[in-house]
């Protein structure tokens, strides 16, 4: 069954949300937690790898900027879901929760509480997270998020005239003056994904308007169930590389807090290493839940960094250039991406691809300005993955798991995929004398440039405000600070299909037990 959702969100729950919880802008986050052993240009929170706060990222090596004299036509937000209660595998829910018990059943057995000295705090500690949802600093990570789309892009592809602030519906208009249909927004119906849309809704469209302005289009996501918003479910391949890898790093990880800490417990506590883990784990997520957390000052810098590692390199041997079906996650979307630039609706495909909803224009629509999906970490670094984007490829082996620390890497999530992250597709349409060279540092006024005869179509890949590098890119080789033809993007895609080698990926028997060079079966 097909679901539209037109949400009833109240502006004074959104009001007090990002009055009261840490966000990204907020002072909690500039209050970060910090330690006396730390360098003074450290920051914590850049080392929660996709357990990090959204930042901007620094850049990718292009140079940012619109191309002056252009028109941003279309907009395109694939956008990851905001701060969340941890899930459950052993490293990362279930793991805090077994530590949580081991200390309340040896208090109570033993009558005594548990921590000395830096861990004095544990006589008090409770263990208050939740499974799996949204958290209030989440809710207001993606209501900045979309009050922020709405600024930069979403005032320019719809055309708001000097002094508008917010969204109006009388801007959902053609060129010519015509009525559009309500813009259709998609999501998975996975808790934290679909409230991260209606609170990026929110922001975007304003309190004022978010009611009626738009329609939502919830697609179910789970084991077996096409989805290119979760594409993992869809495809049944060979997963566990990153996790393989990670387990092996974990001993090295921990080995040094592991033996530091141990005297802060009593002799006959038995800490293991999935304990020092949890502990780890306990400093991101109590940030984002509490707005500090007395965990994250146990642990030395070198540490932190390391940590990241460990998230980092999970992630790539699961979803990019060390797993075997790191093209084949992101390649759904590509897909869809090319089918709303060729205006054209999908009615196959033998990808992740839901052909219910992708065949429909009700629920995937072809002719507006501004597209926004609301997804996981996993699709994103899947789509970068897909497109080929060497620029994160670590190389032929993937990530090294037999270090001692971590090593240099352009993959790091924090970067890549932090909570609230966005990968957007820019579509620009330039007049014959203009040069995708020449980039002004602001858009003031969008030009229209629908009657003009000579004109040429750019797309630019932007990852969380940072344009992508893609002379890599199939069919981009020739691309100018990072804008590539649309038509030879396009005429790329084919390309990039076969390079995914989904069936393969999913449904193959290739040999697995190692990661990958190229994000696709080897």
């Amino acid at each position: 069954m097909v679901h539209l959702f037109n949400p009833q969100i109240v502006l004074s729950a959104l009001l007090a949300s990002i009055r009261d919880a840490p966000s990204p802008s907020s002072s909690a986050t500039t209050a970060a937690p910090t330690s006396a052993g730390y360098s003074p240009h450290f920051d914590i929170t850049n080392s929660w790898a996709n357990l990090s706060p959204y930042k901007e990222a620094d850049g990718f090596g292009v140079p940012k900027g619109v191309p002056r004299g252009c028109e941003l036509s279309q907009v395109h937000v694939l956008h990851r879901h905001a701060e969340r209660y941890p899930e459950s595998p052993w490293f990362d829910g279930e793991g805090m929760e077994i530590f949580s018990t081991k200390l309340e059943n040896y208090s109570r057995d033993h009558n005594v509480s548990v921590g000395i000295g830096p861990l004095v705090f544990l006589k008090n500690w409770k263990y208050l997270l939740g499974r799996d949802i949204l958290l209030a600093t989440g809710t207001a990570t993606e209501a900045s998020s979309g009050a922020d789309i709405w600024s930069k892009y979403g005032r320019m592809v719809y055309r708001a005239p000097p002094g508008m602030a917010v969204w109006d519906p009388e801007l959902n208009v053609y060129p010519n003056g015509t009525r559009r249909a309500k813009p259709t927004f998609r999501t998975t119906n996975k808790q934290r994904v679909l409230e991260s849309a209606r609170w990026w809704l929110t922001g975007f469209f304003g309190p004022g308007h978010a009611n009626n302005s738009y329609n939502l289009v919830i697609i179910p996501e789970g084991n077996g169930l096409n989805n290119t918003l979760a594409a993992e479910h869809s495809c049944p391949g060979d997963l566990k590389e990153g996790t393989h890898a990670s387990e092996r790093f974990i001993p090295r990880l921990v080995k040094d807090p592991l033996a530091r800490l141990l005297k802060y417990f009593p002799d006959d506590f038995d800490l293991t290493t999935s304990d020092v883990l949890a502990m780890m784990n306990l400093c991101p997520y109590e940030y984002e839940t509490l707005g500090s957390s007395s965990f994250c000052d146990l642990f030395s810098e070198q540490e932190w960094l390391d940590f990241a590692y460990n998230l980092d390199m999970r992630l790539y041997g699961t979803s990019a250039f060390g797993s075997p079906m790191g093209r084949a996650q992101g390649i759904g979307y590509l897909l869809e991406l090319a089918a709303r630039l060729k205006r054209e609706l999908v009615d196959y495909s033998d990808t992740s691809i839901n052909t219910t909803y992708d065949n429909h224009s009700a629920t995937f629509p072809v002719h507006q300005p501004l597209y926004m999906d609301m997804t996981h970490d996993k699709v994103i670094i899947g789509t970068i993955t897909a497109l080929g984007l060497q620029y994160f490829n670590y190389g032929p082996k993937g990530m090294p798991s037999n270090v001692s620390h971590a090593v240099p890497r352009k993959f790091q999530l924090n970067k890549v995929a932090p909570f609230g992250a966005r990968l957007i597709s820019e579509i620009w349409t330039c007049p014959e004398e203009a040069s995708v060279e020449v980039l002004d540092s602001s858009l003031y006024a969008n030009p229209d440039l629908s009657d003009t005869k000579s004109t040429t179509d750019y797309i630019r890949f932007v990852l969380n405000g940072a344009p992508l590098p893609i002379s890599d890119v199939v069919g981009c080789e020739h691309s100018k600070n990072g804008f590539c033809k649309v038509t030879h993007f396009l005429d790329a895609v084919p390309k990039l299909k076969e390079q995914a080698m989904y069936q393969q990926a999913c449904y193959g028997n290739f040999k697995p037990g190692h990661q990958v060079g190229d994000g696709r079966p080897e």
